[in-house]
């Protein structure tokens, strides 16, 4: 961290922290990146001196984080006790397979291809967010690793890393919303867990986001969404795999991954109480008819309902043991149907106000055949966004990247007919990500 006067603030430079209250300014977060000159005029008004975080600024503001080599080495003891062989193997265990390895290269080249589209103002914005929030989310998805792995050997899990992660997302959800759902597809680990809970955190921050949430309520929303089926580790892995209807018994146990939650946040120091509150209560429904304490209507809360209903809706566009996924826009017409029964009418307007309805990587089959996935959404019309084909009207697959914008004037004919699970065509095979 680096004290400087508000003279020397300078576009691209990460704030940290005023010398006055946060409360003086009209900023969606408690900490974000500079980026409009209103905005370094606003901290000149208001204050004298800022701190800055030169690791999390852009460009030449830009300063990597100093290495473990220029930090004093701890001594070690002169008697180590032998890990234990579980552990061992454990760590020399690869982190993913090769099929996994060969995905994310294909991802890796998909992503330096979106970086590399030039002539738009959107795309260009969409490439200096990547490039800033990428490591971040990353970082994120390590933290989530690890906090299950040390769960589950009933350890300790650091929580200033998974708070920090969230608060980078939520920033940069903030500033440019479809890089982060870029990344939502592109950094996929193909388990269901770690996948899921980030989904959720994601979406969770975006209607947070979009019926005005900002600041400490909008982040501890983020954090309970990511970290609201830890329990799960605790649950055994065979019944949360079965494929057949679950009796009573086997019902009363996944859902007392609840409990096993609470049970394990409320170990951890500074847990904000509100994300415990959530965390209790997002498997609870507007009719009464969820679960532990059958809260109703207003007594649930409106974090814990967003909670909720994100839950519900991200777990409908991935594969389960018992149902395959399905589309973006049939999970929405699903829970739409039940507003005023299992969901609060108006947060259910109001989220499918807040994704739309072809966000950034929805799978989509146009009227000529062809499948492809949106790569930048139409804000003015939102039924012709920009794809790039994957595959042709034969569903044989597009090798190489091909871009089409339905709002071009010879695109006029064209139109989307339906969004598709992720999986559609056999498509999971490839990772969407052809080139």
């Amino acid at each position: 961290m680096e004290i400087i006067p508000v003279a020397e603030l300078k576009i691209g430079m990460f704030i940290v922290e005023p010398d006055c209250p946060w409360t003086d300014f009209p900023f969606a977060l408690q900490g974000f990146i500079i980026s409009s000159p209103d905005q370094v005029d606003l901290f000149r008004q208001k204050c004298r001196f800022v701190q800055i975080d030169r690791t999390r600024s852009l460009n030449e503001h830009y300063a990597a984080p100093k290495s473990r080599l220029d930090r004093p080495l701890k001594s070690a003891p002169l008697i180590q006790k032998p890990a234990d062989e579980e552990q061992s193997a454990a760590r020399r265990r690869p982190l993913f397979s090769a099929e996994q390895v060969e995905r994310q290269q294909r991802r890796r080249r998909f992503l330096d291809f979106l970086h590399g589209q030039e002539g738009d103002a959107h795309v260009q914005s969409l490439s200096r967010e990547l490039s800033y929030v990428e490591p971040r989310y990353d970082a994120l998805l390590q933290s989530l690793q690890k906090t299950f792995q040390h769960v589950t050997a009933e350890k300790h899990f650091d929580f200033a890393n998974v708070r920090e992660g969230v608060r980078d997302v939520a920033g940069s959800l903030q500033r440019n919303p479809d890089a982060v759902m870029w990344l939502l597809r592109l950094k996929s680990l193909d388990d269901y867990s770690f996948d899921h809970a980030m989904d959720v955190t994601v979406h969770a921050l975006l209607l947070g986001g979009h019926i005005g949430w900002r600041g400490q309520r909008l982040l501890e929303l983020g954090i309970a969404g990511l970290l609201q089926d830890v329990g799960k580790t605790q649950v055994p892995p065979e019944l949360l795999a079965k494929t057949d209807a679950l009796n009573d018994d086997e019902r009363h146990l996944i859902q007392s991954h609840v409990a096993s939650s609470l049970e394990i946040l409320m170990q951890q120091v500074n847990l904000p109480a509100e994300v415990l509150q959530i965390v209790s209560r997002h498997h609870e429904r507007w009719d009464g008819s969820g679960y532990p304490q059958g809260l109703a209507l207003e007594k649930i809360g409106l974090a814990a309902e967003i909670a909720g209903l994100v839950d519900s809706f991200c777990a409908m566009l991935r594969n389960k043991p018992y149902r395959d996924a399905i589309g973006h826009q049939q999970a929405l017409e699903e829970l739409f149907k039940l507003r005023d029964r299992q969901f609060n009418p108006v947060l259910m307007e109001q989220f499918v106000q807040c994704v739309g309805l072809y966000p950034v990587g929805t799978l989509v089959e146009l009227n000529s055949g062809d499948v492809g996935v949106v790569i930048q959404q139409n804000r003015v019309q939102r039924s012709r966004p920009r794809i790039l084909l994957m595959l042709d009207a034969d569903k044989v697959p597009v090798r190489s990247y091909q871009v089409i914008d339905l709002r071009d004037p010879e695109r006029t004919s064209v139109r989307i007919v339906r969004a598709l699970p992720n999986d559609a065509y056999g498509l999971s095979a490839h990772d969407y990500y052809l080139g």
